[in-house]
């Protein structure tokens, strides 16, 4: 699923899938309910369950137990509206490991799915493959929750309803199992509620939190004071208040209003956030922050979790497998710190559900304006067709590849005339200054510097004639360099072309030690006539870049073109290299 494939999402926003979700053969993809809004989110093992903005529950993923409430066992790979649903308008939706909890406007509390622990709330331990109902309040509940084994129901006064199986204490009640909805007592109203494996985590009023149930790992975050009490709901000691909790298998995020994330329980998969060294948390601790803006919603899985920015960026960490941190189809590595989903930096993310083995994220595309702001393109990225904004990316795009940057004037292999660059511009110099830095051996060196390969010469293939170059230049450095006339340093240009046609016959037959002497007198009589002045600095320099003056250009041919330079073109192309 690639970026260029979400032109086509509506305004409404689309469901984005990871992991083991069952839809699209468990590819990262996508599919949104149309004519409709999806206004919440709900994951259990394998399966999830979706609300739209019409009251609407639709189900996707395994179904051996009758969790989706469609009347069968088959498993859907598509998202299917719960028929049974359809008089009444569901305002929450929860699901547990294998069950899934649905509560109407109209105060009905729908359950359907597995019920082997009583979880169902019918009073006995039958599955039930379609929406059952086991509670009516006086009025809509504010909100519903789903462990493994057990189910809850917050209402509008923040009082809390649990059934299920209470072999780690998670209803709060003094049962071994609890068949029928039963009223839990809490410390004060509460506001929100979760529902892990086999724990709970509730929100009061004040903001203050309470755990209880299993207290395996320090999930519960309490001290050890408060360990024996674990079966009755203790208050969890954190620095600010809390606005959002989410609870796993074995772990438990708390939101605080500030926007920070704390974390406890077991983070063998990194599902704490709080590092590789953190392994094991009993009392609530920052979990690491890795983005500037603050957490304004979050979620947890059996083993991983996330969380979405005020910018609408989606984070994940924790277990990998499956794909369930959105990070890649082959990256199922384990995140100990939370770590931005790429794969949706243009969507802006509204909500986020985590399952045991998957992810679905709810999100809108971003404003154009904001999407080329807040996500660069990368390099390795292809271009799109919004992101061009030059002719030159039209023609890369249209080529179909995206070529590394070529040096400029230097095209291999194809036929041109060979040229001096850089004679024009020194005559030019020669004539408005009066101590031009044309025989600067920088300038020689850049002028032969690649050869036919594109390679960079070796500076001991020196000539002759190269050598007597560099000497020419040093011979009357000190005597002329003042003193020349604009005209001398146009005529220079010229003999030292000269000079290197002259030795390049001598040179293959002298010795090093031989062309050395010649360079020498040679050097003294040319300079003489006005040839080419230099630099002191050009004296260090001459087994440097002047040597490769020769093995760039036919010196014979360079020098008959220079006098008219309109001849250039007549000119064949240099075997040793080509030269713009």
């Amino acid at each position: 699923m690639a970026v260029d494939d979400d032109f086509d999402i509506p305004d409404t926003g689309a469901v984005f899938t990871f992991g083991k979700s069952r839809f699209a053969d468990n590819a990262p993809s996508k599919f949104w309910i149309k004519n409709d809004i999806i206004v919440e989110i709900a994951c259990g093992d394998e399966h999830t369950a979706v609300l739209t903005e019409s009251g609407r529950v639709f189900t996707i993923g395994r179904n051996e137990l009758g969790q989706l409430g469609l009347g069968t066992t088959k498993p859907v790979t598509k998202p299917s509206c719960v028929k049974s649903l359809k008089p009444e308008k569901v305002m929450h939706v929860g699901c547990g490991r294998s069950h899934s909890i649905a509560a109407c406007l109209s105060g009905a509390v729908y359950l359907w799915g597995h019920n082997g622990d009583g979880q169902l709330g019918t009073g006995d331990h039958k599955d039930h493959l379609l929406p059952v109902q086991v509670l009516k309040l006086e009025a809509p509940a504010a909100g519903v929750a789903a462990g493994s084994a057990h189910s809850v129901v917050l209402t509008e006064e923040g009082e809390l309803y649990a059934w299920g199986s209470n072999s780690e204490g998670q209803l709060g009640l003094e049962v071994d199992e609890q068949l029928t909805p039963r009223l839990v007592k809490m410390p004060e109203p509460v506001v929100s509620v979760a529902c892990g494996y086999y724990h709970n985590v509730a929100v009061s009023g004040s903001g203050l939190v309470y755990t209880w149930g299993e207290s395996n790992h320090g999930k519960l975050g309490l001290s050890d004071g408060h360990l024996t009490l674990h079966r009755r709901p203790q208050e969890v000691m954190l620095p600010e208040q809390v606005v959002q909790v989410a609870a796993g298998n074995t772990h438990t995020l708390f939101l605080t209003e500030s926007g920070a994330i704390y974390s406890c329980g077991l983070g063998s998969n990194g599902e704490l956030g709080q590092g590789e060294e953190e392994l094991e948390c009993w009392l609530p601790k920052p979990v690491v922050e890795t983005n500037t803006y603050p957490i304004v919603s979050i979620a947890a899985g059996a083993n991983h979790s996330a969380a979405i920015t005020a910018d609408g960026l989606l984070l994940s960490w924790g277990c990998g497998r499956h794909g369930k941190l959105c990070q890649g189809e082959e990256n199922f590595a384990s995140e100990f710190m939370p770590v931005t989903v790429r794969r949706l930096r243009h969507i802006r993310v509204v909500l986020v559900g985590c399952g045991g083995c998957h992810t679905m994220v709810l999100g809108c595309r971003r404003p154009k304006d904001t999407e080329d702001r807040e996500e660069p393109r990368e390099e390795s990225q292809p271009l799109k067709p919004s992101s061009i904004v030059s002719a030159r990316d039209r023609r890369r795009l249209a080529n179909g590849t995206l070529p590394p940057i070529k040096s400029a004037g230097v095209p291999f292999k194809q036929t041109v005339s060979p040229t001096v660059p850089d004679i024009e511009v020194m005559t030019s110099a020669a004539s408005e200054s009066e101590s031009p830095d044309i025989a600067n051996a920088d300038d020689i060196d850049s002028i032969g510097e690649p050869n036919c390969n594109g390679e960079h010469p070796p500076s001991d293939i020196m000539s002759g004639s190269e050598s007597e170059g560099a000497s020419v230049t040093q011979g009357s450095a000190e005597n002329t360099e003042n003193s020349q006339s604009p005209e001398k340093k146009t005529r220079r240009v010229a003999h030292f072309f000269k000079s290197l046609a002259r030795k390049k016959s001598s040179q293959r037959s002298l010795g090093s030690g031989e062309q050395a002497d010649n360079v020498g007198e040679n050097g003294a009589t040319d300079s003489t006539d006005g040839s080419l002045e230099g630099n002191s600095s050009l004296r260090s320099s001459n087994s440097g870049g002047v040597k490769n003056v020769r093995e760039a250009f036919n010196s014979r041919r360079i020098v008959a073109a220079m006098p008219d330079s309109d001849d250039l073109g007549n000119e064949k192309q240099s075997k040793t290299c080509i030269i713009l």
